[in-house]
């Protein structure tokens, strides 16, 4: 019998021992799971094609004391600024063809009440054609003759407020493709200096694609879903880490209470030389004890004698002993 008990409680260690293994690789790939992203987001992005429009320009001068002609310059000095010449060029990468359509314009205005009424408009050169990956168009600024128009202008019309607005605009179509358009304007500032604006444009055309991968985790050789993880590994960590617990809830020891607990401060290590002098009135509980002790006021002296634990209450030619026998095995109450 005794050796099928042996048997008995090592198959039960060794079934919670491997209950309790499984239950920690589950927490393990529970928490692999937790730290892993279900998903895996990939963004890349593909140029299908760039354009660049760009106006390179020079001046010419009534007066090249400080400036000498074909200089360039980010603004040029009106008074003395006759011409401004150039070439535009528009490339595309990869080469495509297309149609294109530019125009030089002078727009003839005044301002009322902050809004501009347009008197005329004029158009002083046009280019248009076909491409083949690039084109380029000579580009002349007449500032000298603009001016003159603009005082005809405002002799004609007796608006003496009147501006003019010059510009020049490309457009550039492709079959399948957005156009692009470019505007440059020859602006003039309070300080009496000409710039040209936003001589240079360019357009990327961008695609972006967003690959999405779900990912997994493998598991004695088989893939299983991160989401599915974070959910099956936690509660299978618990359904076998259930056992061991239950067992060592329903196995673990249970300590006796301690009936002597509110008067162990009082309890002295000892042997009263009374003992055996005298006829010992014996009490039939704690509760007993602690009266005595409450009435008389002396120690209690504990000692052990015929496998009992012996408190007694020396009261001069009394002795009062409360007797309880040694728990199991014998051993000394603490």
């Amino acid at each position: 019998m005794r050796e099928l008990s042996v048997d008995r409680d090592k198959a039960i260690k060794i079934t919670l021992a491997v209950f309790i293994g499984i239950a920690v690789l589950f927490g393990v790939y529970s928490a692999i799971a937790y730290t892993t992203n279900p998903t895996s987001t990939k963004i890349t992005y593909k140029t299908l094609y760039t354009e660049k429009g760009k106006l390179s320009h020079v001046g010419f001068f009534s007066n090249e004391t400080v400036y000498k002609n074909e200089t360039s310059l980010g603004y040029y000095p009106e008074k003395i600024t006759r011409l401004i010449k150039g070439n535009y060029n528009y490339s595309i990468t990869p080469e495509t063809g297309g149609n294109y359509r530019a125009v030089l314009r002078v727009d003839y205005y005044v301002v009322s009440n902050k809004k501009k009424i347009y008197i005329m408009n004029t158009t002083e050169t046009t280019w248009n054609g076909e491409f083949k990956g690039s084109f380029s168009i000579p580009v002349t600024f007449n500032i000298s003759r603009m001016e003159k128009n603009l005082k005809k202008v405002r002799e004609g019309t007796g608006l003496f407020r009147a501006n003019a607005n010059t510009y020049l605009s490309v457009e550039v179509q492709m079959a399948g493709r957005a156009p692009f358009t470019h505007r440059i304007e020859l602006a003039k500032d309070t300080s009496g200096m000409l710039k040209l604006t936003e001589p240079t444009k360019s357009y990327k055309k961008v695609e972006r694609y967003t690959n999405t991968t779900v990912n997994s985790l493998n598991f004695a050789g088989k893939d299983v879903f991160v989401s599915t993880g974070r959910t099956v590994f936690p509660l299978l960590a618990i359904l076998f880490m259930m056992p061991p617990l239950g067992f060592a809830y329903t196995h673990r020891e249970k300590k006796p209470k301690d009936e002597l607990k509110g008067l162990r401060k009082f309890i002295v290590e000892g042997v009263p030389t009374e003992v055996g002098a005298m006829d010992p009135v014996e009490l039939n509980s704690v509760e007993d004890l602690e009266k005595v002790f409450d009435l008389v006021d002396k120690p209690i002296v504990h000692y052990v004698e015929d496998n009992q634990d012996v408190y007694a209450v020396v009261d001069g030619e009394l002795i009062y002993e409360y007797r309880k026998p040694l728990p199991q095995g014998g051993k000394k109450a603490n």
